[in-house]
């Protein structure tokens, strides 16, 4: 017979080993919280174009070759990922970003982070290569717990092609059992042959595990979706340490109207497993990156197109405001460690197009930065129409004209349905559009509409002797909003032209007068040795010649 003490020794010795087994399942956080709280990090309310996350893990089982097993990260001796042949980094990893010509990034944001490191290298330094570049050392704009942002987009921006390879290297991270690694870029860019969407972008970090902390949220709104038809849009979502092994993770999503979750999947995406170390974009595979592993291992970043669940609007509605997307954890075998959240949608609202040209008195073209003689008298044409998806309301353009030009209000040539002001003291011109001119453009009584009317340069050469009053700038915002969407659009500047991808030009149409036949000189006669001199407005410096 045992004897008690023996027994509570190898009870205490049992639980002792379950606890050091259990011990080594569990990653370094302690207990499930959210450590920084998500903020909205980037919102477009209104573009033609999307987002797009292109990004790698730096840390797998191979330094050079992909891996495509089925093995977690808590059982992989894990590596530094090293591509780039370069000696001054010690990980490294590339992934391709490819778009049409036509297209514009307007936004770029870069994460990089790991689940531990070391205090060095420093944890919120990184290099960064775009295409045809060489490697730039960035520090983090923030800190997001283990997860650390910059702003790249000036960087990206002052590429002219950013179409290409980008570059992560030297991530702070550690390597050997439990190891994930990775950095993901966030893409905004303009595309005039898509639709009109909402952006909108999230960032914090949350460990998701098992009850009562197994769930975050993001709300989204500001937005209103198509009053009929469908309803189209993208989700993306990238965490670490979701693991190919365990089930029980979720992504799901709520519209305002509705009153349930509805899980989220796709092709690479489980339902039960959405989190299981994989890049992909609408349920396929990325490949073009390098390392293009198809088991990250413990790096999951995730484009998914939620408009083939959305089968009759059940998902997501007509005139919808706002949607919850929930990251989630029900069995509590994975831990989720979110910390970037991204959705854009389809969406409804009015945009004028306000385009402004010149024309001679002959009919003849008079393009941007072209000089006019003194006293010239020239067409200004203003041509507007709604090119968006929601019928527009309380319109007006507002022209400012130019100093040294007179308008001739005689002259002022208006579609039935714009009546106009003019105030010669601010020189503003402020026209009113009913609202049956600026329909949405796919009604069919929407079209476009031209203001026309004269103005006359000064012939007075010392009209110009200020500095840059011979400029002619024509000064054009138009401030609308929207019937069903309720936006509210304000001071959006005009157009001087439509390049060859149908985007506009903005910036007022500036024209100059030449004055190369003004004789600016002047002779003054002075008496008892006193004389004023004065000079004109808006030099940097002035001579005076006792001649």
């Amino acid at each position: 017979m045992k004897s008690t003490d023996t027994t509570q020794k190898s009870n205490f010795i049992y639980i002792t080993l379950l606890l050091l087994i259990a011990l080594l399942f569990i990653p370094l956080f302690t207990k499930a919280q959210t450590t920084t709280p998500f903020v909205q990090r980037y919102e477009k309310q209104g573009i033609n174009g999307d987002l797009t996350l292109i990004g790698n893990s730096n840390v797998g089982e191979s330094a050079t070759v992909p891996y495509n097993g089925e093995t977690q990260n808590n059982f992989i001796d894990m590596v530094f990922i090293d591509i780039d042949n370069d000696a001054s980094t010690f990980n490294s990893s590339s992934a391709n970003f490819t778009t049409a010509a036509c297209n514009k990034v307007v936004y770029a944001g870069l994460y990089w982070g790991a689940v531990s490191a070391p205090t060095t290298p420093a944890r919120n330094e990184v290099k960064f290569k775009i295409p045809g570049g060489a490697y730039q050392d960035l520090t983090a704009d923030i800190q997001l717990d283990i997860i650390y942002y910059k702003d790249v987009t000036a960087i990206v921006t002052a590429n002219t092609n950013p179409n290409g390879d980008y570059f992560v290297a030297n991530i702070s991270a550690n390597t050997g059992n439990h190891a994930s690694a990775g950095w993901t870029l966030v893409i905004v860019y303009e595309d005039p042959s898509l639709p009109r969407k909402y952006i909108s972008t999230f960032d914090g970090f949350s460990a998701v595990r098992d009850f009562p902390n197994n769930a975050v949220d993001f709300s989204y709104s500001g937005f209103t979706t198509p009053p009929s038809g469908p309803v189209e849009g993208r989700i993306g979502v990238v965490a670490l340490e979701g693991d190919l092994g365990w089930v029980g993770d979720q992504m799901l999503l709520k519209a305002d109207a509705n009153t349930n979750f509805t899980a989220l999947f796709d092709a690479e995406s489980p339902v039960n497993n959405f989190f299981n170390s994989k890049i992909t974009d609408n349920g396929a595979h990325i490949t073009n990156r390098n390392l293009n592993s198809t088991n990250t291992l413990g790096w999951d970043q995730k484009m998914l197109d939620f408009t083939p669940l959305n089968t009759g609007n059940s998902l997501i509605g007509n005139n919808e405001t706002g949607v919850t997307v929930r990251v989630t954890n029900n069995v509590g075998g994975d831990h989720i460690y979110t910390f970037l959240n991204t959705f854009s949608i389809n969406i409804i609202e009015p945009v004028i197009e306000v385009l402004t040209s010149v024309e001679n008195t002959s009919g003849n073209q008079v393009t941007l930065g072209s000089p006019i003689q003194l006293g010239e008298t020239v067409w200004y044409n203003i041509n507007f129409k709604n090119i968006g998806t929601d019928n527009a309301i309380n319109t007006n353009i507002v022209n400012t004209l130019p100093i040294n030009v007179t308008l001739d209000e005689s002259s002022i040539t208006l579609p039935a349905g714009v009546t106009y002001t003019y105030t010669s003291a601010t020189r503003q011109l402020v026209f009113t559009i009913d609202n049956s001119l600026v329909l949405r453009e796919s009604n069919p009584n929407n079209a476009a509409y031209d203001i026309r009317y004269q103005v006359t340069a000064s012939d007075d050469c010392f009209d110009y002797t200020d500095a840059c009053t011979n400029l002619l700038e024509n000064f054009i915002e138009s401030n609308y909003g929207g019937e069903t969407s309720g936006a509210d659009i304000t001071a959006q500047p005009g157009l001087n032209g439509i390049n060859g991808c149908g985007l506009g030009n903005v910036g007022s149409m500036d024209l100059f007068v030449d004055t190369s036949s003004c004789n600016f000189d002047s002779t003054e006669t002075f008496c008892n040795n006193n004389l004023t001199i004065s000079g004109h407005d808006g030099y940097n410096i002035y001579k005076w010649v006792d001649a």
